[in-house]
């Protein structure tokens, strides 16, 4: 490159000098500077190439191919996340939510209660179906009366499939006497409740508000139980004989008198005396025995009669009908 500057800077030199020969007579000029000449020149030519690598960079950069980055999948997010404040969705299969009822572990139904009290009742359930509770499941109140601000409780522990568990609610007492109800179920986080037992009923709480308890006493609730026939059909040498027993519920202490009546009425009387000291139940028996001269095909039914402080009232009939036929 230096050798074709030095034969430019030659070639512009001769040229000034041949333009100063060949021209008219001209008043005398200052004799130009050949180094200044040769170094603009130089300049000229430097700023020449220079230009030209700029553009032959350009067309390089132009033709080299782009790599284009390829960004790395993100990672799945959950339509919703199961935590404060958020719903996680859910689907149950038939079977999945499935409770059944045990017992009723505290208040039983009817039980008297001062006005203003607060109580706890709780009832035990069992998770018959096959998924697992957890405390995004709750009690909650469906229906009846409000006795208190609170109508979610939600469980305390993890209940997997076979497994029992007490689930409790926190009421208070309305202040005015008379009978109150509330009906429970057990939500699901997705949405919806669930009853127990294949009638997927509710669970209840049945109190009594009175100002003074011992003249509130009553009976609540008569429950009949199966009737147990020996033998299961057809007759023995004695004829066939029917057990019946009923559950008797009760609000308070008290005592009452019970009466199995029946019909036909063979001249015997069958009862007794129950004295409670709490609210609670207790259950009575009565066993009729029809010989093979009772008259048969005929309809028959038993019935408790109960009489305490100013009551005295029966209950439900059980009807059956005797034979010794099948």
């Amino acid at each position: 490159m230096k050798r074709h500057l030095l034969q430019i800077c030659s070639l512009l030199t001769a040229g000034a000098l041949l333009i100063g020969a060949c021209g008219a007579p001209t008043p005398p000029e200052p004799t130009p500077d050949v180094a200044a000449v040769a170094t603009a020149a130089v300049q000229t030519a430097e700023a020449r190439f220079t230009q030209q690598a700029l553009v032959e960079l350009a067309t390089r950069v132009a033709s080299t191919p782009v790599f284009t980055a390829t960004p790395l999948p993100e990672a799945a997010v959950p339509t919703s996340t199961p935590s404060t404040g958020t719903t996680p969705s859910y689907e149950y299969s038939p079977g999945c939510v499935y409770a059944t009822y045990v017992a009723d572990v505290t208040i039983p139904d009817g039980m008297l209660m001062l006005p203003g009290t607060t109580f706890v009742k709780t009832w035990r359930i069992k998770n018959s179906g096959s998924c697992k509770w957890d405390s995004s499941f709750a009690m909650i109140q469906i229906g009846g009366d409000k006795m208190g601000e609170q109508t979610r409780f939600p469980l305390t522990r993890v209940v997997y499939p076979g497994q029992e568990v007490d689930v409790s609610v926190t009421l208070t007492a309305p202040a005015a006497n008379g009978k109150y109800a509330s009906q429970w179920r057990l939500a699901m986080p997705g949405g919806g409740s669930a009853g127990v037992g294949p009638q997927d009923v509710n669970l209840t709480v049945l109190i009594e508000v009175a100002s003074k308890p011992k003249d509130a006493f009553a009976v609540t609730k008569i429950v009949y139980g199966p009737v147990v026939r020996d033998p299961k059909t057809g007759c023995d040498a004695n004829g066939a004989r029917y057990t019946f027993s009923a559950t008797i519920f009760v609000n308070g202490p008290g005592e009452l008198v019970y009466q199995w009546d029946r019909e036909p009425f063979d001249g015997v009387f069958e009862g007794g005396r129950l004295k409670f000291t709490e609210a609670g139940s207790k259950q009575v028996f009565f066993t009729w025995t029809m010989t093979r001269d009772h008259p048969q095909n005929w309809e028959r039914w038993v019935a408790l009669h109960v009489t305490y402080e100013g009551t005295d009232k029966q209950y439900d009939r059980v009807r059956f009908t005797y034979t010794c036929d099948g």
